[in-house]
């Protein structure tokens, strides 16, 4: 009989024991650092309702979903995003806590991610949300957070570009347009496809100065100042003038943290999920083509639940995150002393006393349950054992040398 194959889903990944610890380490300094910005950790169950992520504004696309039936009938997903069951969670459950109110995870997300070549399905997220904070502050601080907090792992080369929901609503109200025809250039727009949104703008009759500043949309990006200032340049309404006020404000904010040398502006900048209202953001290094960390303020969604309460955050793919600081060889988990205790004569209780103090020091100390030498040796070698020890009837530690 042909044995068995058994092989992964894609979009999948197994994670072996190194991995295992780099992302422990990255995990414990992430949260280490939103703690000290005085985020508490909350989490939310892996399913959900579906509907809780497709009835607007919430995710824009329901077939990027894990879908299944429970036994009511009901259509459960599986988690594939954090900021609305957190939204929730908040709504329904800390609607009397103290505000502002600030809240941390790290949880599992799943979707697919057709931007990527390898279309993920599962990812690892660590994030923070701030709720009830309205002013220019709280999109400051969540954007010093979330760069203080990659900074913190040693990550280099890090770019956070800005755009404002509200200037892009407001430009595409001006133009008047359908539903369909403002979704199809919004996703031209985001694939920064300049052909085609000129398609669209000499198809719609989209007036002359207003289709300029559609069409060089996609290329407006760069620093701050370069980008404020050429934007200024086209007709623009008093909202987008609003926003871009916003836009600059945060930015002189974050300056004054010291961390404004990563800080861009695209004013093209279009996102997948619905409920962002304001500032937007997404972060990356030119080390790694991929999105490292997205957030930005959604000022409605908590509407949603029946609550009124403004809200702004940030999420980093913690896989991504991993997978950058590696290229850029900035990771590494300190090695441990490593102790093998060969087998003793004494009982166990005998010898508790030695084995705890060894474990207090922080090392890792296990039994040998090997008895052959030449296998005993071959273990060391290759769990990398530093010492090799029998501990004495009196708690004394003897090293044994296995040459």
């Amino acid at each position: 009989m042909e044995k068995r194959k058994m092989f992964l889903p894609q979009g999948v990944q197994d994670l072996l024991i190194d991995d295992c610890l780099l992302r422990r380490k990255i995990e414990d300094q992430l949260m280490e650092t939103f703690n000290q910005w005085g985020y508490m950790e909350i989490s939310s169950p892996t399913l959900e309702y579906y509907d809780l992520f497709t009835e607007p504004p919430m995710l824009a696309d329901g077939d990027n979903m894990f879908k299944m039936i429970d036994t009511n009938g009901k259509i459960l997903v599986m988690r594939p995003d954090c900021t609305i069951p957190m939204a929730r969670i908040v709504a329904t459950k800390m609607k009397n806590f103290v505000y502002p109110l600030k809240l941390c995870y790290v949880e599992n997300v799943y979707r697919i991610d057709r931007e990527q070549s390898d279309q993920k399905r599962e990812f690892r997220q660590a994030g923070v949300e701030l709720f009830g904070v309205s002013s220019v502050k709280g999109d400051a601080e969540i954007l010093v957070t979330a760069i203080e907090s990659l900074k913190s792992l040693g990550l280099e080369n890090l770019t956070v570009e800005l755009g404002h929901m509200n200037f892009l609503s407001a430009f595409f109200e001006s133009l008047e347009l359908e539903e369909e025809a403002k979704q199809q250039i919004l996703r031209l727009l985001e694939e920064k496809n300049i052909t085609g949104i000129q398609e669209m703008a000499e198809i719609h009759g989209i007036q002359k100065e207003k289709a300029r500043l559609l069409v060089r949309l996609p290329r407006m990006f760069g620093t701050p100042q370069e980008v404020l200032s050429e934007v200024k340049t086209y007709l623009l309404t008093e909202d987008m003038e609003e926003a871009l006020e916003e836009l600059k404000q945060t930015i002189e904010m974050v300056e004054e943290y010291g961390l404004g040398e990563c800080l861009g502006i695209d004013l093209g900048m279009v996102s997948q999920l619905e409920y962002y209202t304001g500032v937007t953001f997404k972060g990356f290094t030119k080390d790694l083509g991929a999105i490292i960390l997205s957030g930005g303020r959604y000022d409605k969604l908590l509407g949603k639940f029946g609550m009124d309460c403004t809200a702004t955050g940030f999420a980093i793919v913690v896989n991504k995150l991993t997978k950058a600081l590696k290229i850029q060889n900035n990771i590494h988990v300190p090695k441990r002393k490593h102790i093998l205790i060969l087998d003793t004569q004494y009982n166990i209780g005998a010898v508790k006393d030695a084995v705890d103090e060894l474990r207090e020091g922080g090392n890792i100390v296990e039994f040998c349950m090997l008895e052959d030498p030449d296998k005993i040796r071959e273990y060391m070698v290759r769990r990398q054992v530093d010492e090799l020890v029998r501990i004495k009837q009196d708690g004394n530690i003897e090293k044994i040398d296995m040459e």
